[in-house]
């Protein structure tokens, strides 16, 4: 951590920067109830100096939310200031998560990363069919007359397919109209 002082000051004394700048940015929002904040200052490197290939560009990022420790990670990239702003910087690295997240419920519920497929097409169609039978699933678990949905699984929703010697799956395959409530 030596390494980066001299290019950056102690962040308590920087953040927050009053308005987005090429080289600082800072987002506030509500997450989950939480209350997060997202500080950012970025500092052109070189790739000697970073002993890291290509290095253009440094940034501290602090994470702070309600209830937790305040998180600070250091990155590097290749892309210059003039194409990555710190405001852009920011945003790219919050989405990054949402893309983290959908990966994570593709890869508990259907064993994403244990898949022995290696051929190209097949690795499309399979993750073609997880991505539908995920979205199948959130679908599902919106019309659950359960007091908390957010908590049912995949393993459920396969569960209540399976039932009845899978007449839901059936239903929901061959009706005109198909719907994922439960059968009145």
């Amino acid at each position: 951590m030596r390494i980066f002082s001299k290019w950056f000051p102690p962040l308590r004394r920087v953040f927050p920067p009053e308005a987005p700048t090429p080289t600082q940015a800072r987002t506030q929002e509500k997450n989950k109830g939480r209350q997060e904040s997202r500080s950012i200052r970025t500092q052109s490197v070189g790739a000697e100096e970073m002993c890291f290939p290509f290095a253009c560009q440094a940034a501290r990022l602090l994470r702070q939310t309600t209830g937790r420790q305040d998180e600070e990670v250091t990155l590097i990239t290749s892309a210059s200031p003039e194409k990555l702003p710190a405001p852009r910087w920011l945003q790219l690295n919050r989405q990054y998560w949402g893309i983290e997240a959908m990966h994570q419920c593709l890869d508990v519920s259907h064993n994403d990363d244990r898949c022995r497929i290696q051929g190209s097409r097949g690795l499309w169609l399979m993750g073609m069919f997880r991505r539908l039978s995920h979205s199948l699933f959130m679908e599902w678990r919106i019309h659950q007359p359960v007091p908390h949905p957010h908590f049912l699984t995949t393993t459920d929703f396969h569960s209540a397919m399976s039932e009845e010697h899978r007449s839901g799956a059936l239903r929901l395959v061959l009706a005109q109209r198909p719907t994922l409530n439960p059968p009145s």
